[in-house]
């Protein structure tokens, strides 16, 4: 890693901003791991794009992703990170890694997308508020996006948008405990839904959600 470091440290001297910075524990931990499994490394700077105002470009994104990792069957590509137009290093938000991987595994045509974090999936409820509370088996993109924005963390809000456009399941999963199901998130329900009344219950002081929906 040696020459990996030196080139750190030349550019944060040269003056690369903070998310260049913030940005390097991934791209050297992808580049570990890549050696590590003898897979190929692939550096999300070339190919997850941001335009020059800052905001994430989907579509060119999926282009260049898919164009990429069509010529691999094994790659390693870290998350929380992407480019703009002159090649800066831009972050996503906190805990832009989940959709970095919900981006790869749209553009592979992946049949779920495997969130493996340090829980074993998603709660019903805070556990800080309420005493041991039951992992959700199933729920909707929509119920998950729902919890979110109230302030269950698990998984980033916007890496639902990639795998719900492509119909992909998301799978959480604790990396610690493999062997427990954790959650799983899909489209719709379908005829029979799980049994209780209640998906899960999160809350967020002085927030206000309004919701706009089209109907035919």
């Amino acid at each position: 890693l040696n020459p990996y470091l030196d080139e750190v440290c030349q550019r944060l001297s040269a003056g690369a901003g903070e998310d260049y910075a913030a940005s390097r524990g991934e791209y050297l931990n992808g580049l570990l791991v890549a050696d590590l499994l003898g897979f190929e490394f692939v550096d999300p700077a070339d190919i997850v794009h941001f335009d020059a105002e800052g905001r994430f470009d989907a579509e060119k994104t999926q282009d260049s992703v898919s164009s990429r990792l069509a010529s691999t069957t094994r790659a390693v590509v870290p998350g929380f990170y992407g480019a703009l137009p002159d090649g800066s290093i831009k972050t996503f938000s906190r805990g832009g890694t989940d959709i970095s991987g919900a981006i790869v595994a749209r553009a592979t045509g992946s049949d779920v997308y495997e969130n493996w974090t340090d829980v074993s999936g998603l709660l019903m409820a805070d556990p800080r508020i309420v005493e041991n509370p039951r992992t959700i088996d199933v729920l909707t993109y929509r119920e998950l996006r729902e919890l979110a924005y109230m302030g269950a963390t698990v998984l980033h809000d916007e890496a639902i948008f990639p795998v719900r456009q492509a119909g992909i399941p998301v799978h959480i999963r604790n990396t610690d405990t493999p062997d427990q199901e954790g959650t799983i998130i899909i489209r719709e329900m379908g005829k029979t839904p799980p049994s209780g009344q209640i998906t899960g219950i999160a809350g967020r002081k002085d927030f206000t959600i309004i919701a706009l929906e089209k109907t035919l």
